[in-house]
């Protein structure tokens, strides 16, 4: 065998397995980057309405939580106009559950 017959098995079976594994690994590490990428044009294609409602969704839960003594944290708010929340719950039964 010569040396270049060595040397061309050698580069044919470094790019047989070579090129796969390098794609693979392509894959695997672009993957995550891609979907954080095509999450945040969604987002900011969203209509501002729906954004807003899930920021008045997100506050009431905040409130319904820190109202049940589930809050950990307590949320200060930067804006000082509030959501209309109910003032009254109706009778819970109170169940002893992990705080989360």
């Amino acid at each position: 065998m010569e040396l270049t017959e060595a040397v061309m098995i050698i580069m044919v079976t470094g790019m047989t397995v070579g090129v796969p594994l390098f794609g693979l690994t392509l894959r695997f590490a672009l993957k995550p980057v891609m979907e954080t990428w095509l999450r945040v044009r969604e987002v900011q294609a969203r209509p501002a309405g729906e954004l807003e409602g899930l920021r008045a969704r997100v506050a009431h839960l905040e409130h319904m939580l820190d109202r049940h003594g589930m809050l950990e944290h307590p949320v200060t708010r930067a804006s000082a106009e509030r959501p209309e929340l109910p003032e009254r719950l109706a009778p819970v039964v109170r169940v002893d559950r992990e705080r989360v």
